[in-house]
């Protein structure tokens, strides 16, 4: 009994579209709570004294700061967070339509998800 090589292609290009398709929803997922964590710190230090000392970290040092000085930087992360979230959920659409269009031109049909 032998395998068709197409299908065991076929079979290898649909798991590598799967694959990349879950690990964009998760590396959104875990952006999504980067940026959410970005927010409630930042709603916690607006309402506190701008000179009040506070510490970040950076890189993997404990560094001292104080509440002023830490602001701008929090918004320029959530910012960029923001911006990376909406650029890889682009690319979770284009991924997703570019698995369709391939499934419909080899024809393939899903037996169970």
């Amino acid at each position: 009994m032998s395998t068709d090589p197409r299908s065991n292609v076929l079979q290898q290009k649909y798991n590598e579209y799967k694959q990349t398709l879950e690990e964009l929803q998760s590396k959104i997922v875990e952006l999504g709570n980067d940026k959410e964590e970005h927010e409630v710190v930042l709603g916690t230090l607006k309402n506190t004294d701008e000179n009040r000392k506070c510490y970040r970290m950076v890189g993997g040092a404990l560094v001292e700061t104080n509440v002023s000085s830490t602001i701008p930087i929090l918004e320029t992360k959530r910012n960029n967070l923001v911006a990376t979230i909406s650029t890889m959920k682009a690319d979770l659409i284009k991924t997703a339509k570019e698995f369709e269009k391939w499934k419909k031109d080899n024809k393939i049909q899903v037996v169970r998800q």
